[in-house]
């Protein structure tokens, strides 16, 4: 059946693949995703990554999609989070994506702002920063000048300048950020304090805003969608701050005014790291933390209602467009994750959508945790073809890179037995369950089972297989991806050293724990999350200048709020030298890393997180007799060509994961995934 005959038999019964129709807002169904700066820019200047990751989304059947995010508008308004610059320069690769979605029936939009003070002056073309006062945003650490007539007129201008270049790039709309960027600031009274025509009253806080809307109406004219990104409250940390009833008023004075098609709504307050992992929420926050009060939006404003912040699944996507809580409901984070989620909706394949996980992976690198082919499209494929010979593939493992390395396989159309010691599937993400609040990181594991299963992977678990029986099976290829083992050994002493593995295994520490983080990853977090949860004292150590130094950013702020509750100690810039047995305790040598003064801690135990080791003795025990000697052509793996096939009988063998190095999830799904796509 074609994809236009399922899509008849799927539209009338799914409230998400009903078209939308309101004027210059047009888009074949209710799914968006918003403007995000995952642009993968290079100084403001669009790639190939940026049109093929936004092309991606096209094919899969997104209906809305906004390129970019905080697009740049004027030289003092410089990038610093991976954004485009929005001048007459972009107006060819505009012109070449809005080919593309067109192609596909599909809007694009992109979002422009002005930072104000959301920025710093040593980056871009290090400039004064302008702001309606001089109050300075801690996030970004840059101190604005209160702004004159002269540079409201000039800004102005550059965002009605940068509205024509949109539409001469043959977009369908843009928006205007305005939450905590350069016309939010004017609206708050927490960021204005202006005496003049600009300040005071709610009508003249909103004079600049409405300037703007009135001058880029005038250069594009009525058949173009103008938006604008707006906060619903800015009171959750900040009473001083917009109410909902504030944003409100303004929503329906902008709306009176009638230079606005649509309102896209955000909730919160972005101008510290707090506030910023509220308004984009990961683990610690429940799923639509907004979509009621998007709702109170919508009844109130008559106009088109888009809201996306932590929607993943797709029930909670249906129940808002049904009951008319948002005309638009926006999975952004879902389509870094899968960008086929409109396809597989149609095709009735929605239990193999991947889904997103909310590890917020991609506010820290710009990759996808889990699909590493989001981002990396020009050498890696979201959809795997098949290969012309069917192969007998043997993996060893099953945590991440052995399932998408069995996944990826089983799509070549190889048959694939998959081997797995222990009686479930998971390597060390089994261990995220123990902390409730991050339970969600497993469903980057039940996907790959499913799909495994879906391809007709033969699983054997609990069998911890020898080099010899995997060379009596006369397989074409073996994948080892046999994890690591806790690094225990960086540390001297002679005390007992337990590993954050045997702490988020179950063990239950009494007394006063010291925890040593050698990584700054997520993993020792969650060990003194847990351990404080279970009524032991916590000391977390490291020798970096601050506490989780590589976790994901937008968990810093849960951990601490944790931490800080539960009064775990955190300790910073001290290295662990020694530790030693004291009687029935133990003492814990620590130095200064800027002083090189010697210290010492009396605990009752120790826990070390020094990253792995790789499990690679059956690695050793084969590779010298595989056709490959077990050799990973590392510029073909890099650059998406397929590993040398050696003739011959015989087998080609590589490793994956922890079992090459100590790294992260992304990274072994990766290894897998550009290893497997060609066998």
């Amino acid at each position: 059946m074609s994809i236009v005959s399922k899509l008849a038999r799927t539209q009338k019964k799914d409230p998400l693949l009903q078209p939308i129709d309101w004027g210059c807002l047009k888009a074949k169904n209710r799914v968006f995703s918003s403007g995000h700066a995952l642009s993968h820019a290079e100084n403001g200047k669009p790639t190939d990554t940026t049109f093929l990751y936004q092309a991606e989304k096209a094919k899969g059947g997104i209906g809305l999609s906004f390129i970019g995010g905080s697009g740049t508008i004027a030289v003092d308004t410089s990038p610093v989070f991976d954004q485009l610059i929005i001048d007459k320069t972009i107006i060819p690769f505009f012109n070449e994506i809005s080919k593309v979605y067109r192609q596909h029936n599909a809007t694009i939009m992109t979002q422009i702002t002005h930072l104000g003070r959301r920025t710093n002056s040593n980056v871009g073309e290090w400039t004064p920063i302008v702001a309606p006062s001089a109050i300075r945003e801690p996030l970004h650490r840059g101190f604005p000048r209160t702004m004159d007539m002269e540079d409201i007129t000039r800004i102005v201008r550059a965002f009605a300048e940068a509205a024509s270049f949109c539409k001469e790039g043959g977009l369908d709309g843009l928006e205007v950020i305005a939450s905590g960027h350069l016309i939010d600031q004017f609206w708050s009274p927490a960021t204005n304090q202006r005496t003049d025509e600009f300040g005071g009253s709610l009508d003249n806080r909103m004079r600049f805003g409405r300037m703007v809307f009135d001058a880029m109406r005038s250069e594009v004219g009525e058949d173009f969608a103008l938006g604008i990104r707006m906060t619903m409250t800015e009171q959750d940390y900040d009473k001083d701050g917009l109410s909902e009833e504030d944003n409100m008023e303004i929503g329906l004075k902008l709306k009176a005014d009638g230079v606005l098609d649509f309102l896209n709504l955000v909730s919160g307050r972005i101008d510290t790291l707090p506030r910023l992992s509220s308004y984009m929420p990961g683990l610690a926050a429940p799923l639509s933390p907004f979509l009621a009060q998007a709702g109170r939006f919508k009844r109130e404003i008559n106009l088109p209602i888009l809201h996306a912040t932590r929607i993943n699944d797709l029930a909670t996507a249906r129940y808002a467009i049904k009951e008319g809580l948002v005309d638009m409901v926006g999975m952004t984070r879902g389509h870094i994750s899968d960008p086929y989620i409109i396809e597989k909706i149609i095709n009735q394949e929605e239990n193999r959508i991947r889904t997103c996980v909310g590890a917020t992976y991609c506010s820290n690198y710009g990759y996808c945790i889990q699909s590493p082919a989001t981002a990396r499209e020009k050498k890696l494929p979201h959809k795997i073809n098949r290969s012309r010979h069917e192969k007998k593939i043997l993996v060893v493992g099953g945590g991440p890179a052995g399932l998408e390395a069995a996944r990826v396989s089983a799509e070549r159309g190889h048959h694939v037995d998959l081997y797995e010691a222990a009686s479930e599937f998971g390597g060390q993400l089994k261990y995220v369950r123990k902390v409730n609040w991050r339970k969600d990181l497993f469903g980057i594991i039940d996907w790959l089972v499913n799909e495994c299963a879906t391809l007709g992977v033969n699983f054997y678990m609990n069998k911890l297989i020898e080099a010899n029986e995997l060379i009596e099976k006369n397989a074409d290829c073996i994948i080892l991806a046999t994890g690591g083992l806790p690094n225990i050994n960086s540390v001297k002493g002679n005390a007992e050293i337990f590993s954050t593995w045997d702490i988020l295994g179950g063990k239950k520490l009494e007394g006063l724990t010291f925890i040593h983080d050698q990584t700054g990853k997520n993993i020792s977090l969650t060990a003194a999350d847990y351990l404080s949860d279970y009524g032991s004292e916590v000391i977390l150590n490291t020798s970096d200048a601050s506490i989780g130094m590589e976790a994901m950013r937008m968990e810093i702020s849960p951990f601490m709020k944790r931490f800080y509750k539960k009064g775990v100690n955190l300790q910073v810039d001290h290295d662990v030298i020694e530790v030693v047995k004291d009687k029935n305790r133990l003492n814990v040598i620590l130095r200064n890393i800027h002083t090189g003064e010697i210290d010492s801690m009396i605990v009752d135990h120790f826990v070390l997180e020094a990253g792995t080791l790789p499990n690679d003795s059956l690695f050793y025990k084969l590779n010298k007799l595989s056709l490959n000697k077990g050799i990973i052509d590392l510029d073909a793996m890099v650059n998406g060509k397929a590993q040398p096939n050696f003739a011959g009988d015989g087998f080609h063998i590589y490793r994956v994961g922890d079992a090459v190095n100590s790294r992260d999830v992304h990274c072994a799904i990766l290894d897998s995934l550009r290893i497997c796509k060609d066998l």
